[in-house]
């Protein structure tokens, strides 16, 4: 694996990451819309999100253990 870090191209930035920010926000307004409730829990759900996909997470040490079975 390389040691230079990921960077999305300016193509993935405009369209892509763009267009799923604004999706997620979108989807998240609409959450807390329909349950009334405050800032600070669509802020701990997405904290909850987060640590799915945090490196050193139990789903990501999983998935490099069976990328690395024979």
């Amino acid at each position: 694996m390389s040691d230079q870090k990921w960077q999305p191209t300016n193509y993935q930035k405009e369209r892509l990451i763009s267009s799923t920010n604004k999706y997620i926000n979108q989807k998240l307004n609409d959450l807390q819309k329909e349950l009334d409730c405050p800032n600070e829990f669509i802020f701990d759900f997405i904290k909850d999100i987060q640590k799915y996909w945090d490196p050193d997470s139990s789903k990501l040490k999983a998935e490099k253990l069976q990328e690395n079975k024979p």
